[in-house]
């Protein structure tokens, strides 16, 4: 079980561009969290494409929708927080929505929450890299919005190296810009994931989640096994930021768990 000490968190995936893996990083850490025993809440806010909460809807693993574009959304996960005090709430922004995110936290004032008596949350904000610059500015925005105010995690999706022998990194646009010192400077934690197979994705899109993964043919069950025991390896480094049980050291300075790996 975690820790009732641990900061409570509610951990956004950041709503930058789409197509870069993040709703799926989102399906490995909400299962990471369940297994790991921690109370926790799922929250999709893509109203036009539900992933997180279509791979998410039976009771027991139940994921819940709503816009929090929209204030009677934001008010929907906030009367939620208050009601089932979750020590983790994850939440899947849609992508292209980063301004009307920045918009609805400073309305709520959401930044603040972690000085709450009642709701002492505070908030996680994750980006899921590709290797273009449109994530890149994206997670820029956000960290130049919030500060020290949040934390954050970086995720290189190694669906995106391109296997070369070039010496250059298929991330070099994200080590090389202006939000790479920014992270590093406001305590960033870098971690990776691995690459699931496409073929063994499209066997689990739009509705199998990691809990069945026992209901998948043995070689696309064996291929996602092998994923979540190295993506599992991976959020060790950034469990306090993700509201996950401590099973290793410390989490590491920015770049420590790709170079590490």
């Amino acid at each position: 079980m975690a820790n009732s000490t641990q900061q409570k968190r509610a951990v956004m995936l950041v709503p930058g561009k789409g197509g870069t893996g993040k709703t799926l990083f989102a399906r490995l850490v909400y299962y990471a969290l369940v297994e790991a025993g921690v109370k926790v809440i799922g929250f999709d806010s893509d109203t036009e494409n539900p992933e997180l909460a279509n791979y998410h809807t039976q009771q027991k693993y139940q994921v819940y929708q709503g816009n929090l574009l929209e204030i009677e959304g934001s008010h929907k996960l906030l009367e939620m927080l208050e009601k089932k005090k979750p020590d983790v709430a994850l939440i899947d922004m849609p992508a292209a929505s980063g301004h009307q995110t920045r918009d609805r936290m400073e309305h709520f004032n959401l930044l603040d929450l972690s000085k709450d008596k009642e709701m002492p949350y505070r908030f996680t904000f994750v980006c899921v890299l590709d290797i273009g610059a449109p994530s890149v500015r994206s997670f820029q925005d956000v960290m130049a919005f919030c500060g020290d105010r949040a934390d954050y995690v970086a995720v290189r999706n190694q669906f995106w190296e391109d296997g070369s022998s070039s010496d250059e990194s298929s991330f070099a646009i994200w080590e090389q810009s202006e939000a790479y010192k920014l992270f590093e400077s406001l305590k960033g934690i870098e971690i990776a994931m691995p690459a699931l197979d496409r073929l063994t994705f499209q066997q689990m899109h739009p509705s199998t989640n990691f809990f069945d993964v026992a209901k998948l043919m043995v070689g696309h069950r064996l291929i996602t096994q092998s994923f979540l025991r190295r993506g599992l390896a991976e959020l060790d480094y950034a469990a306090s930021y993700l509201g996950l049980p401590q099973r290793q050291a410390e989490p590491q300075p920015a770049g420590s768990a790709t170079e590490a790996a």
